[in-house]
């Protein structure tokens, strides 16, 4: 699996079709992580709710090329004042955010994608803050066993209740 950085617009639009396509087959599959949708927050990061924000989404792409993976996330300082790397949609917007994947590749993706966020060309992040995941997502418990893995602490939180 080769994970990848991406960190500007264009980058992000040539993505459109096959992050459509892997939302389609993946684990967590809501419109608030189509493509357009976290295009279109991306370009008023969330219509002002965060001042600054550098894009840092994460593709993995499988032996034969295809898009496999992706953490659509992007850096920034949380509410508490900490350097983070949060969900494109974070906080107020949207109702449910995850990683796009398939649930057979989660394991291999969020290990690889935890492994890939300690590299030198990833922003200097203090914390992951991963809001709006249903609290159902199969995303939860691998991502555990994955921060878990590198001896990392992980804490999940209920924020609010959202209807269906």
């Amino acid at each position: 699996m080769q994970l990848d950085i991406v960190q500007n617009t264009d980058q992000f639009e040539a993505l459109a079709s096959e992050w459509n396509h892997l939302l389609e087959h993946s684990a967590s599959h809501v419109p608030f992580l189509r493509h357009e949708y976290l295009r279109a927050w991306w370009d008023t990061l969330g219509g002002g709710e965060w001042s600054r924000g550098e894009l840092c989404l994460v593709t993995a792409r499988g032996e034969d090329g295809s898009l496999v993976g992706a953490a659509p996330l992007f850096f920034t300082q949380n509410r508490e004042g900490e350097n983070a790397l949060l969900f494109l949609g974070s906080i107020e917007i949207s109702d449910y955010l995850d990683v796009i994947c398939r649930r057979e590749d989660l394991p291999a993706f969020l290990g690889a994608l935890l492994s890939r966020l300690t590299e030198s060309d990833v922003p200097n992040w203090q914390v992951l803050d991963l809001y709006n995941i249903l609290e159902d997502s199969p995303t939860l418990p691998v991502l555990s066993a994955a921060a878990g893995g590198l001896g990392w602490t992980y804490q999940q939180q209920k924020l609010q209740h959202c209807p269906y």
